[in-house]
C-alpha cells in the first residue's frame, strides 16, 4: 500500500489519537488501495469508511455497504474487520461451495452484522474495537453536515475530531511508491501529449485532439479528468469548448490530467504550428524562467509563500514584469492538489519527499494562454522533474 504510514503514525502520537477515519474516496484508497464504487458514484451521498488504528496501523477496519461490501477483496493491507450496512441481497445456490474470498464476502455481506446506516456501521466498528472512550479524528469532507455531532452522541465517550487535515498532512510527503506512481502517469500523460502533436495540423479541431490525448491514456490504462486544448488567443478561455479548427501560425496551448493506479497527473505545454511570434517566444521564455528558478531552489523548509514569491519574480525580471498569479503550483497525490499549496500567503512548509506540481501560467486577450507545468520531487540533494517532455515554446507541424 502507498500510504506513508510511519508519517501518519507519528502525527497520531503527536496529537494523541488512537483512531483515524478515512471517509473521502482520496483518503480510502490512500489507506486501502480500493477505489470505491459507492464514493465515486455517489459522490454526495455514498458512504465507505476506512478506520485505522494507532496500536494496530498496518490493518484497517472497514465500513462498507453490503452492496459494496465485494471490494474488500481489493483492499491492500490485511482487513482486521469488515461491516456491510443496509440492506442487498445475494442468494447462494443450494448446493454451491463458496471459495474463500466468497465466503469472506458472505460473512460481510450476508451472514454477518448488519447495521441499518454507515453511522450504525461505525459505530459498531468502533466499539468492537474497543475505541469508545478513544480519541478519534473523522475525516469530515466525506460525511454529511452534521455526522460529526450525532458520532459524538451515540459514542458519548469517544472524543470525536476533525480529522481531514491529519491524513492531508500525511500526504504532503511521499513514499517511494508514491513517487513511481506519479511519475508512471506523468509518463503516461507525456504520451498523450506527443499523440496531440502529432495529429496537429491546420483544420484540425479542438475536440479531435481532445479524442486524440483521451484515447492515447485509456488505451494504456489511466482515466482522462480534464483535457484543456485551446488555440492561439482562445487560450484565455481555455475551459470553454472551441469549434474554431487549428491555423498555421496559432499557438497551441495543452493542459491535461489524468488518473493512474490512483494517483494524478497534471502538465502544460505550448506549441506553434508554424513560427511563433517574437512576443510568444518571450513570454514563454520568461514562463520557463519562473518553473526553472522554482526548480533549482526549492528546498525542504522553504514555505510556499517563498517559492511563490522567487518564481513570480523570475518571471518579471526574464521579460514580463507585469506577471501576477493567484497560486504557481500545488502538491500532488491522490488528489491533484495535495499540499504545499505555492500561493503568496501561505506559510506551509515543503519538506523532502514533497512533490511539487508547478507552474507558471499567463492569460491575455488577444495573444492567448501561455503555460508550462511539471511535477518535481523536492530533496536536500536537489529536486528530481518527474517529466522528460521539452520545456521550450517548440514548433510543430
Amino acid at each position: 500500500m502507498p500510504a506513508n504510514l510511519e508519517r501518519l503514525t507519528a502525527r497520531m502520537d503527536e496529537l494523541g489519537l488512537d483512531a483515524v477515519v478515512a471517509t473521502t474516496y482520496e483518503n480510502v484508497y490512500y489507506l486501502t488501495g480500493v477505489p470505491s464504487v459507492a464514493l465515486e458514484v455517489f459522490p454526495h451521498s455514498g458512504q465507505f469508511y476506512a478506520v485505522l488504528t494507532r496500536d494496530r496501523p498496518e490493518q484497517v477496519r472497514l465500513v462498507t455497504s453490503r452492496c459494496d461490501a465485494d471490494q474488500v477483496q481489493d483492499v491492500l493491507p490485511p482487513v482486521a474487520s469488515a461491516v456491510g450496512y443496509g440492506t442487498f441481497y445475494r442468494e447462494k445456490g443450494e448446493d454451491a461451495v463458496l471459495s474463500d474470498d466468497e465466503e469472506a464476502l458472505w460473512r460481510i455481506a450476508v451472514d454477518g452484522s448488519a447495521p441499518a446506516t454507515a453511522l450504525d456501521g461505525l459505530v459498531h466498528t468502533l466499539q468492537a474495537a474497543g475505541l469508545e472512550r478513544a480519541r478519534i479524528a473523522v475525516d469530515e469532507e466525506g460525511v454529511p453536515h452534521g455526522y460529526l455531532d450525532v458520532l459524538r452522541e451515540a459514542v458519548p465517550g469517544a472524543d470525536v475530531r476533525l480529522g481531514a487535515e491529519v491524513l492531508r498532512w500525511t500526504r504532503k510527503v511521499k513514499t517511494p511508491e508514491e513517487i513511481r506512481r506519479l511519475e508512471a502517469v506523468a509518463t503516461l500523460t507525456e504520451q498523450g501529449i506527443r499523440a496531440v502533436t502529432a495529429a496537429a495540423r491546420p483544420g484540425v479541431t479542438q475536440q479531435e485532439l481532445v479524442r486524440e490525448f483521451e484515447t492515447t491514456v485509456v488505451a494504456a490504462g489511466a482515466r482522462p479528468k480534464f483535457t484543456l486544448i485551446r488555440f492561439g488567443r482562445g487560450g484565455v478561455a481555455g475551459q470553454a469548448v472551441s469549434r474554431e479548427p487549428l491555423r498555421r501560425g496559432d499557438s497551441l496551448w495543452l493542459d491535461v490530467g489524468c488518473v493512474l493506479d490512483g494517483y494524478w497527473s497534471d502538465i502544460a505545454r505550448l506549441y506553434s504550428l508554424g513560427e511563433p511570434s517574437d512576443r510568444l517566444v518571450r513570454y514563454h521564455a520568461a514562463m520557463v524562467a519562473g518553473e526553472d528558478r522554482a526548480l533549482a531552489e526549492a528546498r525542504p523548509g522553504m514555505t510556499g509563500k517563498e517559492l511563490f514569491d522567487l518564481a513570480v519574480e523570475a518571471v518579471r525580471e526574464a521579460g514580463v514584469p507585469h506577471y501576477r498569479r493567484h497560486h504557481v503550483g500545488h502538491g500532488i497525490g491522490v488528489e491533484i492538489y495535495d499540499p504545499v499549496l505555492i500561493t503568496p500567503d501561505n506559510d506551509d512548509r515543503l519538506e523532502e519527499g514533497t512533490v511539487v506540481n508547478f507552474e507558471t501560467p499567463y492569460y491575455e486577450f488577444g495573444l492567448g494562454a501561455v503555460q508550462i507545468e511539471d511535477p518535481f520531487v523536492v530533496t536536500a540533494g536537489g529536486n528530481r522533474l518527474l517529466t522528460t517532455l521539452e520545456r521550450r515554446l517548440t514548433v510543430i507541424g
